[in-house]
């Protein structure tokens, strides 16, 4: 962390966006920091865009590593067509009624019926936390298993499947994937107005995993 200061336009006190991927398990740990709550309450939005310029059949879960508190309300949204269009994968929030009007679900409330709803969860919202739960993840094994067993015993099967429904097949497809932070975490308290520099987004490591 910066002392007091953070500035993009000086090299010790910047945070800049290829700090999310370069190696992990640096000492200190590298991230990316956005600007501080200075506007509050003005929203304090950023969208973090990734693009491939190929399609990307995602293999594994996307998880986000954040350095600062788990934002309170999030989406992360996906396009199929190079970031001309783009739907929701999934809205997070530490009210899903409140801050989208969704009731709160997880992965394991769906079926192979229900598989492409897109979901809030409250599971990832939480403020300020401890060192080892700093994630935010898309579950896409969770998603496999519906087909292929809670051990992906039985991949064949979703290889079936993925073969023979286009839609299923898009869903676990990307050409871009974008983080929409809405809200930062405020550890559930009053946001305390004479201190907004406390409250940023910061991203230490972004894993997405796909052929």
């Amino acid at each position: 962390m910066c002392n007091n200061e953070c500035d993009a336009l000086t090299e010790e006190l910047a945070h800049p966006p290829e700090l999310m991927f370069d190696f992990e398990g640096r000492n200190p740990t590298t991230f990316w920091q956005s600007t501080s709550w200075k506007k509050y309450p003005k929203p304090l939005q950023v969208n973090i865009t990734l693009s491939w310029n190929k399609t990307v059949e995602l293999t594994d879960d996307i998880v986000l590593t954040f350095e600062s508190g788990r934002p309170e309300q999030m989406v992360l949204e996906k396009s199929l067509d190079y970031g001309r269009t783009w739907t929701p994968y999934q809205f997070y929030a530490t009210d899903c009624l409140d801050a989208f009007t969704m009731e709160p679900k997880t992965v394991k409330d769906l079926t192979q019926r229900t598989l492409l709803d897109i979901i809030c969860t409250e599971d990832y919202s939480r403020g300020y936390v401890w060192k080892n739960d700093k994630t935010v993840r898309f579950e896409i094994k969770d998603r496999f298993a519906l087909f292929a067993g809670p051990r992906l015993h039985n991949m064949a099967s979703l290889y079936g499947q993925l073969d023979t429904t286009k839609n299923l097949r898009d869903f676990f497809t990307i050409t871009d994937l974008r983080v929409k932070l809405l809200k930062p975490a405020t550890g559930a308290t009053m946001v305390d107005e004479n201190n907004l520099s406390r409250y940023f987004y910061a991203i230490s490591d972004i894993k997405v995993q796909g052929r």
